[in-house]
């Protein structure tokens, strides 16, 4: 059930390969920058990296989400800021597949593997985790809609063609008063403010404000009303993801521990000799393997038509936290030099520590696990449904 198939380890081969050679060099160049990596972003896109789960008919490689998941880990794998920055150009597709019209699919879909780039707005400065509490507010005029409020965390934003929106339409109806809306960001109204973070520097993250922006009506994605459920849909194809991206950290970071252990003597002897340092990376190890499992696992269940609400919440749940300790240990196994910028521990450590924060912080997302629990939502449903 989750032995990859001929084609899928060949693909792990060949991205491993691109990352060695395009990404690995260049990650702390980029960190110190604050740039997006534009011009690997495009090879990885001529090579049929980036949006590999959208399907053919859109551009895509219709390779589904396990190829999708692989892809990520390789990339953040050979360095996370650049595989993390590139492997989220994607980001704001899911809901368009899922409830989009066909000439959206066309249109926005389709721009993402041949170099475009797509955003989420979504967390405003008083709604994070709540996504019912959201104030930006689209209201009709004619044929129109018009737009107005804030975003925060939004990520792409300064460098997208489009940002998904997420707005009140209907403010006596609570949370099925919210409908989401593709936002081009050539619009007038349209402004982005870069954010300075801890990590992710390649990634831009911006506070979006949205004034008097006027967009058509088939720029409507699904119904009106039905915002708030599309976007639980979408966060749980989109965790699968986040889940690899940090999978690839988590690994990134063990596979630094363990060469530096090797090589690094200490009383006489290979530091890795010593057993500390062997249950340190013991531990490691199986703290990536538990959130591969969970992240594969997940992903397949997708590929099989579903959407699978629980597995996608375990799988980004497990990942962001394995990527935080596991990078905490590689730093311990480097002991003064994983403190040192010119390690990429260091690196790895500030860009993990963003996983278990963003679509869902681990709080919501045991949230979500015990609802299913409980009975108060289904683990799973047919995608789409």
């Amino acid at each position: 059930m989750f032995e990859l198939s001929e084609e899928q380890r060949a693909i792990k081969k060949a991205v491993r390969e691109f990352g060695e050679k395009e990404l690995k060099p260049v990650g702390r160049e980029y960190d110190q920058s604050n740039e997006f990596p534009h011009e690997i972003y495009k090879k990885a896109c001529d090579l049929g990296y980036i949006g590999v789960a959208i399907p053919q008919e859109y551009g895509g490689a219709g390779a589904g989400q396990v190829v999708n998941a692989i892809v990520g880990e390789e990339l953040c794998r050979a360095d996370s800021t650049v595989g993390y920055s590139i492997q989220l150009g994607d980001l704001a597709v899911h809901m368009v597949l899922m409830y989009g019209t066909e000439d959206q699919k066309k249109k926005y879909v389709s721009m993402i593997p041949k170099g475009g780039i797509s955003a989420l707005g979504i967390t405003e400065p008083d709604a994070g985790s709540d996504v019912a509490g959201i104030k930006t507010k689209a209201v009709k005029d004619g044929d129109e809609w018009v737009i107005n409020g804030q975003k925060m965390f939004c990520s792409n934003a300064s460098i997208a063609d489009w940002i998904q929106v997420i707005a009140v339409t209907d403010p006596n109806a609570g949370h099925r008063g919210l409908s989401a809306f593709i936002v081009e960001t050539d619009r007038d109204g349209v402004e982005s403010f870069p954010i300075e973070k801890m990590g992710r520097h390649a990634q831009p993250t911006c506070d979006v404000v949205l004034d008097e922006v006027r967009v058509p009506e088939e720029n409507l994605i699904g119904k009106v009303g039905r915002g708030f459920y599309q976007v639980l849909d979408q966060l749980a194809a989109s965790r699968l993801n986040t889940a690899g991206i940090h999978v690839g950290i988590a690994q990134g970071a063990l596979d630094r521990a363990l060469e530096y252990a090797k090589e690094r003597e200490a009383f006489g002897r290979k530091i890795s000799e010593f057993q500390y340092i062997q249950h340190k990376l013991t531990d490691m190890k199986i703290s990536v393997e538990t959130a591969r499992f969970f992240t594969y696992r997940a992903a397949w269940k997708f590929d099989q038509g579903y959407l699978p609400t629980e597995g996608a919440a375990m799988a980004k749940l497990v990942a962001g936290e394995v990527a935080r300790s596991v990078t905490t240990d590689a730093i311990d196994v480097l002991g003064g030099h994983g403190y040192a910028m010119e390690m990429d521990v260091e690196r790895y450590h500030r860009d993990a520590m963003a996983g278990p924060l963003v679509e869902g912080t681990s709080a919501i997302l045991k949230n979500t696990i015990a609802n299913v629990i409980l009975g108060k939502l289904p683990a799973e449903k047919k995608v789409g449904k």
